[in-house]
């Protein structure tokens, strides 16, 4: 619980680009679980859609040619756009090569690559770690404000 006796709910979305779950969902989903952090389901337009106001974490798991291609499709329309206004954190768990511009979005700390073959399991670790930091990460400083100092006028009033 927090300062203002509300639960926090930890939530990273699950893209899915095929019809069914892949079974890296429900192993994710278990040891995201133990670790109190709830992987949701999304579909495409439901991305879309979503509350944009606080940065969102996605999963996607591209393992075959269809999940690939589906992805490319995804990216192509928002998500490159989502991920260059720091909205959106994606964590790619892939078989193929990274994104174009995979570089310029890791420096933004926007994005993260996965090479498959790799043990789910410690993917769902670093997942984890990296979102409870960027949760707990205090919020940039502001300059406290005022205005510039002016020197008195050197001219003589009297």
């Amino acid at each position: 619980m927090n300062e203002n006796n509300k639960t926090t709910i930890n939530y990273i979305f699950y893209l899915q680009t095929k019809l069914e779950l892949d079974n890296t969902y429900y192993v994710l989903a278990e040891v995201l679980g133990k670790i109190n952090i709830s992987l949701l389901p999304i579909q495409e337009q439901d991305l879309k859609d979503i509350d944009k106001s606080k940065k969102q974490h996605v999963i996607v798991v591209r393992n075959d040619f269809s999940s690939a291609f589906a992805f490319n499709n995804i990216r192509k329309n928002f998500l490159e756009a989502s991920m260059n206004s720091g909205k959106l954190v994606v964590y790619d768990v892939s078989s193929f090569s990274e994104i174009e511009n995979a570089a310029k979005f890791e420096s933004k700390n926007v994005y993260r690559y996965f090479q498959l073959p790799l043990n789910v399991k410690q993917i769902a670790m670093t997942v984890a770690v990296e979102y409870y930091k960027d949760r707990n990460a205090a919020p940039a400083a502001e300059w406290p404000g005022g205005r510039r100092a002016k020197l008195p006028s050197m001219t003589n009033s009297n």
